[in-house]
């Protein structure tokens, strides 16, 4: 049984807020931590999805290896992909991102590949959500039998292909607008044509008169 806006089983739910502050402090480019300061509003650590059995109590549930999912409001849409390789280089687990702001979404996914090794980051842009749909991150008829390492896998390919949904979208409303543009543009020639020459030097003439200093 779920409880939330995730379609994600309710014993793995932790609903706990991080000390923002204290990460400000952990991140070495100054840029970057300035962003992070500005930008951040808050962060949620919303669930912990592990492969162990009878876990009674959160305290327990966070201590254990698995699958964090974490919620970031953020005051204005900062890069994805910037955000979601500083939270991969501060926390260095296995993690979903859930960026939330003025009413879009972006995600991000984190897979680390042990000690040495850079791991497997991608993110989404922000695309529009509505506020009272479940955000799906389980897919209960591919999941129900795998472990919380290949419903990581699952869900990174996810996003990875959610990414390009929303890149071809923007990039043909770009593509719209452009020729939105310039078919305007391509109105004003046909207007002086020889057809309308002779109207066009009358009201030249008619400005020329009234324009005239006595």
């Amino acid at each position: 049984m779920t409880e939330g806006r995730y379609n994600i089983p309710k014993q793995y739910k932790v609903d706990k807020g991080m000390p923002v502050d204290a990460f400000f402090q952990r991140i070495d480019n100054p840029k970057c931590r300035e962003i992070f300061k500005s930008e951040v509003e808050s962060m949620i650590w919303k669930y912990q999805m592990v492969d162990k059995k009878g876990i009674s109590n959160i305290a327990e549930l966070i201590r254990e290896r698995g699958l964090s999912v974490l919620e970031i409001s953020l005051k204005s849409k900062v890069l994805p992909d910037l955000l979601t390789e500083v939270f991969a280089d501060l926390l260095q687990r296995a993690m979903v991102l859930v960026y939330r702001c003025d009413g879009e979404m972006a995600m991000g996914a984190y897979i680390p590949m042990g000690r040495g090794a850079t791991g497997r980051i991608c993110a989404t842009d922000f695309y529009d959500y509505d506020e009272e749909r479940m955000i799906e991150l389980l897919d209960y008829e591919q999941d129900s039998d795998k472990n919380t390492d290949q419903i990581h896998k699952r869900i990174f390919a996810a996003i990875r292909q959610q990414r390009r949904v929303v890149m071809v979208d923007k990039a043909f409303e770009q593509l719209e607008k452009a020729k939105g543009r310039k078919a305007e543009g391509e109105l004003l020639p046909f207007e002086f044509n020889f057809d309308n020459l002779d109207k066009i030097r009358e009201d030249a003439d008619f400005v020329r008169t009234q324009l005239r200093v006595v």
